[in-house]
């Protein structure tokens, strides 16, 4: 019966995330598809043009994604290009059942993906798509060759662990996939439903650590680091040998990845509660950042050297227009040529944090009247512009599905293309929202993968089928 209102309770979540729609009368898909039957029936229904299982990149440009929705009545801070750039979209591919058991069972899963976006030594992206089952469970790495414009499933968690059947697993790689410049790649799982207390106690031992290397596909189970514990979000410092990760009850692990063992695996000292969806490395320091959970969300940092954790004296900032705080939940990669790196609160507050000064400078919101959630950003080579599709999880669905690229200078959000109603009325596909994007070298190309299906406006967003979005963007409106 816990397992049962669990499940639903995790439905109904879902359907507010997705359903809370922008002047959209949303009816939320995963509790209408009771069987593999009916999805099938339902993908039949709705892909217009049989796309579902090809992996070939359906390419597209047009003014119609320059069209603002028919929504935007009240609100309109943004400017919208005057180019149209070029998209190609797909389907991920490889994801086996095809067709899950119902989302509404005990046992039930849909596909979806919950981490950021790598851009690898080899020039390919890497991400992961996992389909939340507690039995069965099964995380995928893909990987996208944008020269050649392919996608290649190139690990499982369930075949790497040996996992069977009545075995409780892992079906979420919920960390960022960072990858070094030797192509070695290190990673901690994550569940998909919450394990019961029964089952921490009898069937899950806690999150697993993987080892990946890009160039020669060798992969290696090293078992699980610390027991009890399962990993949202971890980062690796390739050059210091260190994987970083912060665990969904409150402790934190740093893993040696030179000498492989762990030197620290608990909670912080000092009862600060680290938020389990950040891990911000400084590469040129080593020092990692993340905030607290709860108000006023004071700044935290992790030094190697002894296992050093420091409160720092500045917090995320208030979100202008509720007057409330929310901890730092994504952030750049890289440092501005003011040493800062840029962020967003969960509740969608912009700012810079200046980890040497430990100063934060707030710079608005990152879209709507009150801010967006947003996972994922990714910053030009120059500098200039920030790229991110407001609206994580498939809140994005709602704004018309906006890539946004905000410049740094001016303050100003522009949006590059709106591809929700392009995509509903051409392919019967529709995009929910974003958890990771990245830009290849030159800054020309953003990559990001989605979570949607296929569907209709009326009906709404919701998990099921994710795709794959390779957005090349006209010179003419990313000169810095």
């Amino acid at each position: 019966m816990k397992r049962l209102l669990r499940t639903c309770f995790s439905a109904i979540l879902f359907a507010v995330i997705a359903g809370t729609a922008f002047r959209v009368n949303a009816e939320i898909l995963p509790r209408t598809q009771k069987s593999p039957q009916e999805q099938r029936e339902w993908e039949e229904r709705f892909d217009f043009r049989n796309i579902r299982r090809s992996a070939a990149m359906q390419a597209d440009s047009t003014e119609r994604f320059l069209a603002v929705p028919a929504e935007y009545t009240d609100w309109r801070d943004f400017d919208v290009a005057k180019t149209p750039p070029l998209v190609c979209f797909a389907i991920v591919q490889g994801l086996e059942p095809w067709y899950l058991r119902s989302f509404d069972s005990v046992e039930g899963g849909f596909y979806g993906g919950w981490n950021g976006v790598t851009r690898g030594p080899d020039g390919c992206f890497y991400f992961s798509i996992g389909n939340h089952y507690s039995y069965g469970a099964d995380a995928r790495i893909i990987r996208y060759d944008p020269a050649r414009r392919e996608q290649k499933t190139v690990l499982s968690t369930k075949r790497l662990m040996g996992w069977n059947p009545e075995d409780y697993g892992d079906a979420k790689l919920h960390g960022d996939l960072e990858i070094g410049p030797g192509g070695e790649l290190w990673a901690l799982t994550y569940f998909g439903p919450s394990p019961s207390p029964e089952e921490w106690r009898t069937k899950y031992r806690g999150g697993w650590l993987i080892r990946y290397n890009v160039f020669t596909g060798e992969a290696e189970n090293l078992g699980v680091p610390l027991e009890g514990e399962s990993w949202p979000v971890h980062t690796y410092d390739w050059d210091r040998g260190l994987l970083f990760g912060v665990g969904h009850d409150g402790r934190v692990i740093a893993y040696d990845t030179k000498a492989r063992h762990m030197v620290y695996g608990a909670c912080p000292p000092g009862g600060f509660r680290w938020f389990s969806r950040i891990a911000l490395l400084d590469r040129d320091t080593g020092f990692i950042y993340g905030s607290e959970v709860k108000p006023p969300c004071r700044l935290i940092r992790y030094d190697r050297r002894n296992n050093t954790f420091t409160p720092l004296s500045c917090s995320t900032p208030i979100n202008p227009v509720t007057g409330k705080v929310s901890p730092f939940r994504t952030h750049t990669k890289v440092k501005d040529a003011d040493g800062a790196f840029w962020g967003m609160t969960q509740n969608g507050a912009m700012f810079r944090f200046f980890p040497g000064a430990e100063k934060v400078e707030p710079a608005g919101l990152n879209w709507g009247p009150a801010g967006e959630y947003a996972a994922g950003i990714a910053v030009s080579p120059g500098g200039r512009y920030l790229y991110y599709v407001p609206g994580a999880q498939t809140g994005a669905f709602k704004w018309g599905f906006p890539l946004v690229q905000f410049d740094t200078r001016t303050g100003r959000k522009k949006v590059l293309a709106f591809l929700r109603d392009f995509y509903l009325e051409r392919y019967g596909y529709g995009p929910g929202g974003v958890y990771g994007i990245e830009l290849d070298e030159e800054g020309e190309n953003v990559f990001f993968y989605t979570n949607g299906r296929f569907t209709t406006l009326d009906r709404g967003c919701s998990y099921g089928r994710p795709a794959i979005f390779h957005v090349t963007i006209p010179e003419s409106e990313r000169r810095e």
